[in-house]
């Protein structure tokens, strides 16, 4: 007979699944009396349940709250005991506990008191009690720091002397062995930190820009920039948050379907589409509408409730084929959905519609606040912003590889947003006013870049003036070099990958629908440095930091920086931690294998047929087999701006102090390039560090 528990977890996931994925076509009945309301009428005639506990379930009080209280009385669970009880029991399912808590936060729709009063029913009409856990006793074992002395001693070889023993001892009963593990991974960390900061540089481009390229903060990212400005000293990059500032709610051609192209800190004001350039593109748009419906039908077939098995009958030889191309030969088969798709819906000249959407006021001070945020004051006649996206086929996971900064979307969207604002003369003549003076010969051009192919493409290439024709061309022959040499670079960590493999080769594991590996992702991730670029130009960080771009010349009141502060850093947060848990504990914070991952709905994930909602990441975005590849490492934070400004910054904002006074992540700060790097602590600035000793001394600041 399965555990009380198992059959418990069981009955209140297939309702609150069935209640939290309401699909329009099938929705459940009794919706709208929540979920213990829809839950008492449905579940009396649920055959799951004993013929006597659909009787019981009759019986059961209307109102969530009075059945909870009654479950616990019915139960017999002392006062004393429910605290306990109720918190083991949103324990039991933490993955959708969590998710109700945000929903009734975000939606209403559900509470944890009504999945509190659904699961306690439950074990009242099946007449089956929680287990009360009592707390587990304290370890009162004593410490003998005497004998730990003597093998410390041993292994520092330092001697039998009874006073270095009884040195050592006094500083072993400072530092209980419960503290051990929090020390050691405090000196991993600083470990690390300690090397990179040794590692930053001073070196600038002695040529001037003929491309400057703006890219995501993303850490793959770094890579880019690296190989890009490593083939041509006259392209200059920097970094800033991958929505370019300009927060919106994007459709394709007026399309039902839209994406929030921004943080998840942000709400969504301003509605962009994109309309066609010429009457040429506006004869093809029945074509793309008519492939939106027939896709939203596919869609529709598969997630209903009876479609999928008419559908599989009358389709299912088409899809059969498909799927042994997919399996066997999956580059031809993206080459053919693509050029059937090209054959459909040809590509369109458009043009976004950023005009209508906001304001020339507002245009002007996005503007005015990204050049001041990433510092750039001088123009090249080309700027490009480089947005990114992934791809991968068969991927619950997709969005996870996406922009976290444009909401977990693709970053088109953004760049052809931000190039638009920055091309309007209008804004240009605005920002002249306020000492921001963009060239008339400058031109701002959008590109993404895909982080699984590492291939950059531009956008909006019908916009580009016949002067700059050349500069995008070569650009384009440069960023295919360096496009190869990073994805060959990457490929030395890709399981069944090696730098012998073609870029072609590794580029295949976007298309192919059995790959749980199509790229790392941010895996590694460990810092976030906030400076020019001369800090890290000609720096290998092996895709591991978070990179923005900032000049404090260019921001005299800091409000670039705390912009920088209080939005990309803690979304980096997010992101950091995301990996942190998944790898720390993969079953309890992380997702598990991917290849048994089943969706629920458009909710999220179980590991088979059922059980908990999974938290975080899968395995294979932080490690292979049994070995982790991301190090589970808290962010580092390095400013270079004046120690002052970042300290008033921190103090003034309730989120930073917590992260920062509280250890979740770390902060390193200079005024400038000759300065010491100092550490910040809950009592301010207090460790000045020599970068030289630090990089040979592991946990030296400990």
């Amino acid at each position: 007979q399965p555990a009380a528990s198992d059959i418990i977890d069981d009955l209140t996931v297939k309702w609150v699944a069935a209640f939290l994925d309401s699909h329009p076509l099938w929705p459940m009945p009794h919706r709208e009396d929540g979920l213990y309301g829809a839950w008492r009428t449905l579940a009396a005639h649920d055959p799951a349940l004993q013929r006597s506990a659909r009787r019981k379930v009759k019986t059961l009080p209307p109102k969530a709250d009075a059945a909870l209280s009654s479950a616990l009385v019915r139960l017999n669970i002392n006062a004393a005991d429910r605290h306990a009880v109720l918190r083991a029991e949103l324990a039991s399912l933490p993955g959708w506990a969590s998710h109700i808590k945000w929903r009734a936060e975000h939606v209403g729709d559900i509470n944890l008191v009504e999945y509190l009063a659904v699961r306690l029913s439950l074990r009242a009409v099946l007449g089956r009690p929680p287990a009360i856990t009592p707390p587990p006793e304290p370890d009162t074992s004593p410490i003998e720091p005497a004998q730990r002395a003597i093998r410390l001693a041993r292994h520092l070889q330092a001697g039998t002397d009874p006073a270095t023993i009884e040195t050592l001892a006094q500083i072993l009963s400072l530092h209980p062995t419960a503290a051990h593990l929090f020390t050691f991974q405090r000196a991993y960390e600083l470990h690390y930190q300690n090397a990179l900061l040794s590692e930053l540089s001073s070196r600038k481009s002695v040529q001037p820009p003929q491309v400057q390229l703006v890219a995501c903060i993303d850490t793959r990212s770094e890579g880019l920039r690296r190989h890009l400005e490593a083939l041509d000293e006259r392209i200059e990059t920097f970094g800033a948050a991958g929505f370019f500032g300009v927060p919106i709610r994007f459709a394709s051609f007026n399309s039902p379907a839209s994406i929030d192209s921004m943080p998840a800190l942000l709400t969504p004001r301003y509605f962009v589409t994109e309309k066609p350039a010429n009457d040429t593109a506006k004869r093809h748009i029945a074509g793309l509408r008519f492939r939106q419906a027939l896709a939203a039908g596919l869609h529709a077939s598969e997630t209903t409730t009876a479609a999928p098995f008419i559908f599989a009958e009358a389709t299912g030889w088409i899809f059969g084929v498909t799927s042994a191309l997919r399996t066997l030969v999956p580059s031809v088969a993206r080459r053919w959905a693509k050029a059937l798709e090209d054959a459909t819906t040809p590509a369109l000249e458009s043009d976004v519609t950023v005009a209508e959407a906001f304001t020339l006021e507002e245009r002007a001070g996005l503007a005015e606040a990204t050049l001041r945020m990433i510092g750039l004051g001088q123009f090249a006649p080309l700027v490009i912003f480089c947005g990114h996206r992934s791809t991968s086929t068969n991927n619950l996971y997709e969005s996870s590889l996406d922009c976290g900064a444009c909401g977990g979307n693709p970053g088109n969207a953004s760049a052809r947003a931000a190039a638009a604002i920055f091309n309007d003369p209008e804004v240009r003549a605005l920002l002249r006013t306020r000492g921001l003076d963009i060239p008339s010969s400058t031109f701002f051009l959008a590109a993404v870049h895909d982080t699984t192919s590492d291939h950059v493409t531009m956008l909006d290439t019908h916009l580009v003036p016949s002067t700059h024709r050349e500069l995008i061309t070569n650009f384009d022959h440069l960023q295919a070099k360096a496009s190869d040499a990073l994805v060959l670079e990457r490929a030395q960590i890709l399981p069944g990958s090696s730098r012998r493999d073609s870029a072609t080769k590794v580029r295949r594991r976007a298309a192919d629908w059995a790959e749980v590996y199509p790229e790392w992702g941010l895996a590694a991730n460990a810092a976030f440095l906030v400076g020019p670029r001369e800090l890290t130009r000609g720096v290998d960080l092996n895709r591991r930091v978070f990179l923005h771009s900032y000049e404090p010349e260019l921001d005299p009141n800091g409000a670039g920086l705390e912009t920088i502060l209080t939005a990309p850093v803690v979304v980096a947060q997010w992101i950091n931690h995301q990996y942190y848990f998944s790898a720390l504990h993969p079953e309890t914070f992380g997702a598990g294998t991917k290849t048994i991952h089943n969706a629920i709905g458009t909710i999220g994930v179980f590991s088979g047929q059922g059980g908990d909602l999974r938290r975080g990441l899968p395995w294979q975005s932080v490690g292979i087999g049994d070995q982790l590849i991301h190090e589970p490492m808290r962010l580092a934070v390095v400013v270079q701006a004046p120690l002052d400004l970042i300290a008033r910054i921190v103090n003034g904002n309730a989120v930073l102090r917590t992260l920062f006074d509280n250890g979740w992540i770390t902060l390193t700060g200079r005024a400038t390039a000759e300065e010491p790097w100092s550490r910040y602590g809950p009592d301010g600035w207090s460790v000045q560090i020599d970068t030289a000793a630090a990089a040979t001394t592991e946990g030296a600041m400990l």
